[in-house]
């Protein structure tokens, strides 16, 4: 009796039976300083992640790197040289319980890359042109969230939670409809923005709407601009300090406010169309028809640039870049038009071949600017710039996230790239 419940006890601590096959379909797909691993999960299995720069890894080796009870899809960030193709070698196995390893994947190859050369396109979000594209952090039940916002004509308002490896849809968790919005609401909305605490919507009627989370929006006051088209909307903090709103329209037309409640209005010295406005380094940059190009220090007094070209201009970035050139302010626009500076004064064109119309620009890790016909172009040295098809449609807006592009447009066009 005695013997025969000590063969039981033993049998109830006996090592589980380790998996009798490699994790199945192992994938790792190149991002910026990071990949994405995927592979079959099965349940009940812990999973193990083996890499090492080079093109050969062995599991459990001495020294290298592993991550354990990872779940697929799993993000592996801080890998080094992001900027070079760094090739790195992943291999897995997996354990049941407290067994003994299980046998080894073959060793897949991944590497680093800088976002903007790769695009995945998204189903269509909407039937209505997006014109514009935020990203703030929302608090969501107490937790911190990175949400995007999408806006776009007869009043189209989307939000969707930023997610890195989400397939489908491209880039976020899930893209929805505002939930609440003020009554009778349908404005072409032509720009959006982010103040760090909100988001802020602008209609080409000068209608202002904001919200905290994207998806409750209000009204505040409109923008006194007496029937002018409004055509985009910019935040910046003058001074590290003073927070300014500036929102300009057709016929020159700049307004400022330091509330969204009170506007007023500034001599821009142009009476040309301003299409986009933006601040991108401590100054206020307004581009519009026939090349025309301002800046300003507060949103208040503007200089008229010489920008040297008659198309039209429609957005700006500053940035560093990735190779050794140094820090430039970049304008794009129709044409292939393509202006940089070292100062936001003295400006060098550089043309398109062919001249693809570009719409917008942004910096994350490099300068990356989209435009008609699914037109994405890529610069690390603002003197080349590669194409790169989103295959999208045409494109009006593009913002950086971490490690990755957001670009949306006409008809409800939307792409990433990571």
């Amino acid at each position: 009796m005695a013997l025969a419940s000590l063969v039981a006890i033993a049998g109830c601590h006996r090592q589980a039976d380790a998996p009798g096959d490699a994790p199945g379909n192992l994938q790792v797909e190149s991002g910026e300083g990071r990949v994405t691993v995927r592979w079959d999960q099965q349940p009940g299995l812990t999973y193990w992640i083996f890499f090492q720069a080079g093109a050969s890894v062995t599991a459990a080796a001495p020294g290298v790197p592993l991550i354990f009870d990872a779940q697929s899809p799993r993000v592996v960030a801080g890998l080094a040289n992001l900027a070079n193709d760094t090739q790195y070698a992943f291999v897995m196995n997996a354990t049941n319980q407290d067994s003994k390893a299980g046998p080894s994947t073959p060793v897949v190859l991944g590497s680093t890359r800088l976002a903007g050369k790769i695009w995945t396109p998204g189903v269509p979000l909407a039937p209505q042109n997006l014109n514009g594209v935020a990203l703030a952090t929302v608090a969501v039940s107490g937790i911190s969230t990175s949400r995007l916002v999408a806006v776009g004509d007869a009043g189209t308002l989307l939000a969707g939670d930023l997610n890195y490896t989400s397939t489908n849809p491209p880039g976020v968790t899930a893209w929805t409809q505002a939930t609440s919005v003020p009554t009778g609401f349908v404005s072409d909305l032509s720009a959006a923005a982010s103040d760090l605490s909100q988001f802020i919507a602008l209609g080409t009627d000068g209608s202002i709407v904001t919200s905290a989370d994207g998806n409750t929006w209000t009204s505040k006051a409109p923008i006194p601009n007496s029937g002018t088209r409004m055509n985009s909307l910019a935040f910046g903090l003058v001074s590290s300090v003073t927070a300014t709103y500036v929102a300009v329209g057709d016929g020159g037309k700049i307004f400022t406010s330091t509330d969204l409640t009170a506007w007023t209005p500034r001599a821009s010295k142009t009476t040309n169309d301003l299409y986009n406005v933006s601040f991108p380094k401590d100054t206020f940059v307004a581009t519009g028809a026939g090349g025309a190009l301002l800046t300003s220090p507060d949103g208040s007094t503007w200089t008229v640039q010489t920008s040297n070209v008659s198309t039209a201009l429609r957005g700006t970035a500053f940035g560093t870049g990735s190779t050794a050139a140094g820090a430039s302010y970049v304008v794009v626009g129709d044409a292939g038009t393509i202006l940089t500076s070292p100062d936001g004064t003295t400006w060098n064109l550089t043309t398109l071949s062919p001249p693809l119309s570009l719409r917008g620009i942004a910096f994350g890790s490099r300068f990356v600017a989209v435009g008609q016909g699914s037109t994405v172009v890529y610069s690390d040295d603002t003197s080349n710039w590669p194409q790169a098809p989103s295959n999208s449609g045409d494109l009006a807006a593009i913002i950086p996230t971490p490690a990755m592009y957001v670009a949306v447009g006409a008809s409800g066009a939307n792409a990433v790239s990571k």
